[in-house]
């Protein structure tokens, strides 16, 4: 008989409500259906990953109010598809209607970033703030239920 180790159930348990409520802040904040929001996402972790991880631009813009251009990334509109696993069609579609709502651009090549900087906004640092509580629930959680 295989047992289950000590930590699943608690852990599935505990991310569970981690996702439930970063579904609830997201689609919240950005009044959107989870798929756009699963879009955005992935964007926007595509805008900031190429300065954020590289510890010289990361210490250079950290703090910017409005990071250039030329450090932010971008995403094919093919490699959003890929990454979140919705048909083409569907991920051209949404990202046309993000576009109209300014939430995001194409750049030259077609490929997509945010539009700018939102951390600048009190609403987005508030929804981060938010974020960042649920992670911490989640830690909590895991500690309450012996799965750390």
């Amino acid at each position: 008989m295989v047992n289950v180790p000590p930590f699943t159930r608690p852990a599935a348990f505990a991310a569970a409500e981690l996702v439930l409520d970063l579904f609830y802040i997201v689609t919240k904040r950005y009044d959107l259906d989870l798929e756009a929001v699963w879009i955005l996402t992935v964007i926007g972790h595509e805008t900031m990953r190429p300065w954020i991880l590289d510890p010289a631009l990361a210490k250079r813009h950290m703090t910017d109010a409005q990071v250039p251009d030329e450090v932010r990334g971008s995403i094919s509109r093919l490699m959003v598809a890929d990454r979140t696993g919705l048909p083409r069609e569907t991920v051209r579609r949404r990202i046309a209607e993000l576009c109209e709502l300014g939430l995001i651009i194409r750049d030259k090549k077609g490929n997509v970033r945010f539009t700018a900087d939102r951390v600048i906004d009190p609403s987005y640092q508030e929804g981060v703030a938010e974020i960042y509580s649920a992670v911490e629930r989640y830690r909590k959680r895991l500690a309450s239920l012996g799965a750390l």
